[in-house]
């Protein structure tokens, strides 16, 4: 494993009491960047099953980052009234305060879930995968949360088990395609509200050379598949510097011009070589990651696609999913 961090010192990416930009400046960034308005959009929950609070809980934390309102969302068979949703949810009535809450009667909740994010100005929606429920097939996860992936155009939360009390780590991997960074401005700025730092991980990297080149697995870097791409050299032959040099042309490029994230995220750049998923769960693990962060195409044909599927279905954190 290859990284190289950017902490806020000269020439590199991060906070620092020299670099940070004034408040008028974070007031601009917010006018300019792709991500402002959020106020007027809102993070929704799925108030489904038993891993409900989990949901909330990371509901409220990208909510209060954003300064977004938090809607929930709780669809029964029956007419019940709004205040005995907690009950049904298991969650103390504390854990809902302040939230919007809607009741829809339907026995489709995957339907009225859809609908509910076509017809809402919503920026977030947050579900939890539900071990009991029925699996989507395609995605191998719960089909409440699988709707929700195929037919939201914002951006969704997966939660699963663990509640997330705090995002203070992100691991986003990229894989050196314009289209793919193009797609994560969002993420950007929410670490920057959160004040959390941004693992990038590229998989499919390079063996330094040296005395332990001859050790090394073997790795393959893929032909670049669009223009604009930026694709790992598979050897270097003066890691101390050609690394830092190459992480800073690939967060430059993909991180800060085409994914338009706020110059004082903290950052932390890494390579792996092995299979994708493997790699990036491998990173989330080892890095504890607090949230997961994949780019989807929308496909699950091909390498990209079951990739995405694999990483999905065994996160051991939320995962959070845009769509490119």
């Amino acid at each position: 494993m290859l990284s190289a961090g950017h902490d806020g010192s000269s020439g590199g990416r991060g906070p620092s009491s020299a670099t940070e930009p004034p408040v008028d400046a974070r007031e601009e960034l917010d006018a300019l960047c792709p991500a402002s308005g959020w106020r007027s959009k809102n993070v929704l929950v799925a108030l489904h099953g038993r891993r409900a609070p989990g949901a909330v809980e990371a509901g409220r934390v990208i909510a209060g980052a954003l300064g977004a309102p938090l809607h929930g969302l709780f669809v029964c068979p029956e007419p019940i009234e709004a205040s005995e949703v907690p009950a049904r949810v298991g969650v103390d009535p504390e854990a809902l305060h302040g939230m919007v809450l809607d009741v829809e009667t339907s026995e489709d909740l995957p339907g009225a879930l859809a609908a509910a994010i076509a017809c809402r100005s919503t920026a977030f929606v947050v579900v939890a995968s539900e071990p009991e429920e029925l699996k989507d097939e395609r995605l191998g996860i719960g089909r409440l949360a699988a709707r929700a992936l195929e037919s939201a155009v914002c951006g969704v939360v997966i939660t699963g088990p663990d509640r997330p009390a705090q995002l203070r780590r992100i691991l986003l991997p990229l894989d050196g395609n314009p289209s793919t960074a193009a797609s994560i401005a969002p993420v950007g700025e929410l670490a920057r509200k959160l004040g959390a730092e941004l693992d990038i991980v590229m998989i499919g990297g390079a063996s330094p050379r040296g005395e332990d080149a001859e050790d090394a697995p073997p790795v393959s870097t893929p032909a670049p598949s669009e223009p604009g791409s930026m694709v790992a050299p598979l050897y270097v032959d003066q890691p101390q510097h050609e690394w830092p040099a190459f992480a800073e042309e690939f967060l430059d490029r993909f991180l800060s011009t085409i994914g338009r994230c706020p110059h004082d995220v903290s950052t932390r750049f890494f390579l792996g070589t092995g299979e994708p998923a493997a790699e990036i769960l491998r990173f989330a693990a080892q890095l504890a990651s607090d949230l997961l962060v994949l780019v989807w195409h929308g496909e699950l044909d091909g390498r990209h696609g079951a990739v995405f599927r694999d990483v999905l279905c065994r996160a051991p954190c939320p995962v959070m999913v845009l769509r490119r």
